[in-house]
């Protein structure tokens, strides 16, 4: 259950319905009797001012008693509500006696009888229970939503810290890949290093400058793509082949997704120039779905980086999320667009 958009404990308030239909009956009760039996006249502009002012006392009375009690209460159950409620309905009844005491004194004539001016009081206390009840249950569903709120706080805080640590693996981690196709090159192929070494700046560039950004446009990120496939050329050759079928490059992505998605998919499936593994990318609606068939490799020390890095971005920063399924033949990933910034 949601109250104001925040979460709200049913069962709480199934309880505090409860109580407050209890005490309202008893005030009903009361002032039955004192209707039939008491001495105070409804029609009287005095006892209205005193009615007034026994409001005030009530209201204050549970103020203070919330204060009390939460000095002593760190918790926040239904029990903390009910030690509100009876502290208040006490300190009522004190500061009601000695205020009913000054007035008696100074207005009357009469001799002050405690016991009978205490049960006057206590009946008095009663007719102002919904007072102490709605203001309790206020004051105690609001704390209920502050912690709420302070515990959603701090998990998406915890969450974002998580997320800035995996992005802070992935700059490491895209070099260490890219210098060990490098380090290939060098021992099969090194009239290509050259070339390597200047397409692999121009990407590195794109990454640098990128990689920090919350988002980039799709058509500057199927750029980056291309270039990055170039990289795999040298090393692998017609091996692994990107089809791309975006034609409506609208839309913006978080840097460098696609390029994950990509590098998972060489990364965990064999190829060979005469079998080559093809990467598709095609657009629907406000999605880019990347898809590659499986032909997985026999053993990859794969940690999940880039994975887990996209899902928590597109998840904490836009509130949409990356898919990822797997069937028998195939691996399919959806990347949400963001359609402005």
């Amino acid at each position: 259950m949601k109250v104001f958009n925040q979460k709200i404990n049913l069962k709480q308030v199934l309880i505090v319905i409860a109580l407050l239909l209890i005490s309202n009956s008893v005030k009903i009760f009361i002032f039955y009797l004192i209707r039939l039996k008491g001495d105070i006249d409804f029609y009287s502009y005095y006892h209205h001012i005193t009615i007034l002012i026994f409001s005030i006392v009530a209201l204050l009375s549970v103020l203070v008693s919330w204060r009390l009690i939460k000095k002593i209460d760190t918790t926040n159950t239904i029990l903390k509500f009910v030690k509100v409620y009876i502290l208040s309905f006490f300190i009522f009844i004190s500061i009601g006696l000695i205020i009913d005491f000054i007035l008696w004194t100074t207005l009357s004539s009469q001799t002050y009888d405690f016991m009978a001016r205490f049960l006057n009081m206590l009946s008095v206390a009663f007719a102002f229970v919904d007072i102490f009840a709605l203001t309790s249950a206020f004051l105690y569903f609001r704390q209920s939503q502050k912690i709420t709120l302070a515990l959603e706080e701090t998990e998406k805080e915890k969450a974002i810290i998580q997320s800035q640590m995996l992005q802070k693996n992935l700059e490491p981690h895209f070099l260490f890949n890219n210098l060990s196709i490098l380090s290939g090159l060098a021992k099969k192929k090194p009239e290509q290093m050259d070339d390597f070494i200047d397409d692999f700046s121009d990407v590195y560039r794109y990454y640098l400058n990128h990689g920090k950004k919350q988002l980039a446009e799709l058509k500057d990120e199927l750029s980056f793509l291309k270039n990055y496939m170039n990289l795999m050329e040298k090393r692998f050759g017609n091996a692994y082949q990107l089809k791309s079928n975006i034609e409506n490059t609208n839309g913006f992505v978080i840097p460098c997704s696609l390029q994950l998605c990509v590098e998972n998919a060489i990364k965990h499936n064999k190829a060979s120039v005469q079998n080559p593994l093809f990467i598709s990318l095609s657009r629907e609606n406000d999605r880019i779905i990347i898809k590659n068939k499986l032909n997985k490799v026999d053993f990859t020390l794969g940690t999940g980086t880039g994975n887990e890095y996209l899902k928590r971005q597109y998840q904490l920063t836009y509130n949409k999320d990356v898919i990822f399924t797997e069937t028998d033949t195939e691996f399919i990933v959806e990347i949400p667009l963001i359609s402005q910034i």
